[in-house]
């Protein structure tokens, strides 16, 4: 189990996250929605030290790190256990894909060249990527890099992968290749904390679904829990706006 408690962020006089408390059991993919700005993207980012915290800890793999401290060694210690897909795919635009996927295998865990290159190569397959595993980011589109930037999480083995929006920055032709390759990884049991707008999606690939409202859980539970029995009234209105969104303006 990953235990992440009291994880308190602010930006200037705006708390964030406010004393987030969670669990995740090895498998879960936790689907975590809400309004923008309620601190889904920051609950990420600090749990992969991308934010620092003002206060927080999480124990993962039977050790526990503090989240707020500066330590070079722990964070390496920590984003060995993590893997992060970005909403903009982050790749180095002068490495090939399985360079892309290589770079942490080499720089962060030390393997040989050709141990790192048989991984990567793994991982393009595994994600439907192996023939375009030599062309550069400038020569693939959207959808193919973000699945190149989830073969170079996966590659690292992580104990928990985390996507933030990772379909925000796509066309919406696009979308539906990435969706089904988080879905796909997703039933080999990985475990995933997922951000995400794509409501239908998250209701259908998680198994557990988290509503952050300033700062603070307010909804946990299955996806059915959630979606069509929130115990919050923030909840139930954001619920009716979105299902209002929906409707025709109009009828012939």
């Amino acid at each position: 189990m990953i235990a992440i408690r009291n994880l308190k962020k602010s930006f200037r006089n705006n708390t964030v996250l406010d004393g987030i408390d969670l669990d995740i059991n090895k498998g879960d993919v936790v689907g975590i929605i809400g309004p923008s700005g309620t601190g889904k993207s920051t609950l990420l980012r600090c749990i992969d030290r991308l934010e620092t915290p003002e206060e927080g800890e999480i124990t993962i793999d039977g050790k526990t790190i503090p989240l707020s401290k500066h330590d070079r060694k722990q964070t390496l210690e920590l984003r060995r256990q993590t893997g992060m897909v970005f909403q903009r795919f982050n790749l180095f635009e002068r490495k090939t894909a399985l360079e892309n996927v290589m770079e942490g295998l080499v720089t962060v865990q030390k393997k040989s060249k050709q141990e790192a290159k048989e991984l990567a190569m793994q991982e393009l397959e595994r994600v439907g990527m192996s023939a375009w595993s030599e062309h550069y980011p400038k020569h693939l589109s959207g959808g193919q890099q973000q699945r190149v930037a989830i073969a170079r999480a996966l590659a690292m083995k992580p104990q928990l992968l985390l996507l933030d929006e990772p379909t925000s920055a796509l066309d919406p032709e696009l979308v539906g290749e990435v969706l089904e390759t988080i879905r796909s990884i997703a039933n080999e049991g990985f475990t995933m904390l997922l951000v995400s707008h794509e409501m239908s999606f998250v209701r259908n690939v998680a198994n557990r679904v988290i509503f952050l409202d300033n700062g603070k859980i307010v909804e946990d539970g299955t996806p059915e829990e959630v979606f069509e029995h929130p115990k919050s009234q923030r909840a139930k209105d954001f619920f009716a706006k979105m299902y209002l969104m929906k409707q025709p303006e109009y009828t012939i």
